[in-house]
């Protein structure tokens, strides 16, 4: 299981005055940094970037490749060759493909963390979602979140570059414990993404 969650794993929401935060962290300069964040993301409609992942249960387990983002709701992370996986969002699923195994598997896109990120507008005052850690680290800003009465789904932190207020990392930490991170590095943003990047099929399935 935490193979998928390894690969669920992306990008915002939206902030204002009523942004559904833990009352711990409820104050005028979180809410500003969530403002900034949430007003950055915005600007993305298309994103393409080389990626790491790693995740804390192997740490010898690396994968690269190369993530393609359309919003709203559809991505896509093209393992490079070698690599069994394959991962898709769209028509409202996570898709996870093992080719080794033969396996595919269908999630509820609404019923994971990563719905955030691919929605058309990334807000933070979605009911939804709640905000529940905010922090300001030397050159990079941290927002945590989990779905409203599901955090046993797992929680996902958005880690921004504040110079460029781009997404430069992200982490889930999922229903096992295990915290799975893609560092993103070579980023373009709103430059044309080929749908057909998009579409799956399964091969196991009878026609």
């Amino acid at each position: 299981m935490w193979k998928i969650w390894v690969c669920v794993v992306i990008l915002g929401w939206s902030a204002s005055a009523g942004a559904v935060l833990d009352k711990r962290i409820d104050t005028p300069e979180t809410r500003k940094i969530l403002e900034q964040v949430e007003a950055a993301y915005n600007t993305i409609g298309t994103l393409e970037a080389k990626f790491a992942q790693f995740n804390s249960k192997s740490e010898d387990d690396l994968q690269t490749g190369t993530l393609y983002l359309s919003r709203p709701g559809r991505m896509r992370l093209v393992y490079e060759k070698g690599s069994p996986l394959e991962f898709y969002a769209v028509n409202g699923y996570l898709i996870y493909h093992d080719k080794e195994a033969k396996e595919v598997s269908y999630f509820e896109l609404s019923q994971t963390p990563v719905e955030m990120i691919l929605q058309k507008e990334l807000k933070f005052d979605d009911p939804r979602f709640v905000v529940t850690d905010v922090q300001d680290v030397l050159d990079e800003y941290y927002v945590t979140a989990h779905k409203e009465g599901a955090k046993e789904l797992g929680s996902l932190t958005l880690v921004i570059d504040k110079d460029t207020m781009q997404l430069k990392q992200w982490d889930v930490l999922d229903m096992q414990g295990i915290k799975s991170t893609v560092s993103l590095f070579d980023t373009k943003v709103n430059i044309p993404v080929d749908k057909k990047l998009f579409l799956f099929q399964n091969p196991y399935q009878k026609k």
